[in-house]
């Protein structure tokens, strides 16, 4: 029961007819089984890339990464079926399928290599961080001084504004303000008439001790933004290598990568083993497909195509 069920399985995924392959010799149920032991084995592989890929370079959380994977893995299982299901592989298909299954193993090879070389990049790319940082530094750090220079500055115009108000608040904490009282009298007529007009005179605080309270306010801001950018002054290198360290790039990764490749024949000999490996797998189907025997099942898909090709050729001579 268990084997039948494995190879209903195993028929669903290479896109094998199941009816066809359980009334076929035993044969014809080993390649289809083999054939699903590949198409796991090269699933496995790109979505564990998938996964890692999206994850370091992405920036992805667990459950995208695995949807990632779950998608590559698709279109694997897409690609091996076009193989898998024909009957006779013609030349272009073959070369299609070799070109693909290169390219696959170019791009598998870098991303593995990047994990298993991953001490390694990163060595090489903390020295190219230090490169850039010293590239950078000078130029931040006069634009930081800059900046720091003009805060500076405008504390000092406000400071003395400040002072000019508190020295005048000094000399006038308050201000005489007139207010006119008009005085009315009825007339001959009886209509109320304005006769005259007094003049009170009474002392206000100097209202110009706003605009002491408003500078306050201002410098207070100032003097923080001050306190913000000195900080940043005295961390600007930390920083900077931290804001460059947080950038994975996958372009940059892969040329540190590449010239880490090249830098030694032992390190070509290691990343040409990988490459190797990576290829023999994405073509391990192509290889079966082509060296297996015809068995029994590809013979009656065979009769089958022939056997109706045959009646629709009667039926368009009646």
């Amino acid at each position: 029961m268990m084997k039948d069920f494995w190879l209903k399985i195993s028929c669903f995924f290479t896109g094998f007819n199941y009816e066809i392959v359980k009334n076929s010799s035993v044969a014809a149920a080993k390649t289809v089984k083999k054939n699903m032991s590949a198409l796991i084995l090269i699933s496995m592989l790109w979505a564990f890339i998938g996964f890692n890929f999206t994850a370091r370079y992405l920036h992805g959380s667990i459950l995208t990464s695995a949807i990632v994977a779950l998608i590559m893995v698709i279109v694997v299982i897409q690609i091996e079926r076009q193989i898998l299901m024909s009957v006779h592989v013609n030349k272009l298909g073959l070369g299609m399928r070799a070109l693909i299954g290169v390219i696959m193993a170019i791009i598998g090879s870098f991303i593995v290599d990047q994990i298993i070389f991953k001490d390694d990049v990163e060595q090489y790319r903390m020295a190219t961080v230090q490169d850039r940082i010293n590239n950078i530094l000078p130029i931040k750090t006069m634009e930081l001084k800059s900046q720091i220079n003009q805060i500076a500055k405008a504390i000092e115009e406000k400071e003395a504004e400040r002072n000019a108000l508190l020295e005048e608040l000094g000399r006038k904490p308050t201000i005489t303000t007139p207010t006119s009282v008009g005085k009315y009298e009825k007339d001959s007529t009886g209509k109320m008439v304005m006769v005259r007009q007094e003049v009170t005179y009474q002392s206000v605080p100097n209202p110009k001790a706003n605009i002491v309270t408003k500078i306050d306010e201002q410098l207070a801001m100032l003097r923080n933004e001050l306190t913000k950018k000195e900080d940043m002054l005295l961390n600007i290198r930390a920083d900077m290598e931290n804001e460059i360290k947080g950038k994975t790039g996958f372009l940059d990764e892969v040329g540190s990568l590449f010239k880490i490749v090249i830098s030694s024949p032992l390190s070509i000999f290691i990343w040409a083993l990988f490459f190797s490996f990576f290829l023999f797998l994405e073509l391990f189907i192509l290889i079966n497909k082509i060296s297996d025997n015809e068995t029994d099942y590809e013979t009656v898909l065979v009769y089958q195509m022939e056997t109706r090709k045959r009646k629709i050729k009667e039926i368009e001579k009646n």
